[in-house]
């Protein structure tokens, strides 16, 4: 089976971090887009999901756990409640409060820790893997927006 590329939404406040998981995953030849926060992403204003199940914005979301105005889960929680279909979730942090982890994989999230990047690269691989070749993306201009922070 072939395997379209991954695209990958990145958000990380901390930019050092979010410049090195975005080349590291950009050598992985997948396609990144990477926000300082989730405000300056177009999808976290959406009031509804334009997406199908055969077109998709993203196949994976990899987000920070504590960010400045919106943390992860309320993110991720709002825009499902657009009806986003993005169907992979990661937690990335370097939070250790056991409640707080709990609650992210309770919320769908695969949780990883910042001190060691082997691991979250092992399942992205793995994710690639599980990902339909014939699903459509959306256009990434629709992405981008006309935020002047992401990376893509």
């Amino acid at each position: 089976m072939e395997h379209k590329r991954l695209r990958i939404l990145l958000f990380e406040d901390s930019n050092m971090l979010r410049l090195m998981l975005y080349r590291l995953l950009r050598e992985q030849r997948w396609e990144v887009i990477g926000y300082p926060e989730p405000e300056g992403c177009p999808l976290r204003h959406a009031t509804k999901c334009t997406c199908t199940r055969a077109q998709v914005c993203a196949d994976v979301i990899v987000t920070d756990l504590e960010m400045p105005h919106v943390d992860g889960f309320t993110f991720v929680h709002d825009l499902q409640e657009t009806g986003c279909k993005v169907p992979f979730l990661a937690m990335f942090t370097a939070c250790d409060d056991p409640a707080r982890l709990a609650r992210a994989r309770e919320s769908g999230f695969t949780v990883f820790n910042k001190s060691d990047l082997r691991p979250l690269l092992e399942w992205l691989h793995d994710v690639e893997k599980q990902v339909d070749s014939r699903r459509l993306l959306t256009s990434r201009a629709e992405l981008l927006g006309h935020s002047p922070g992401p990376l893509s």
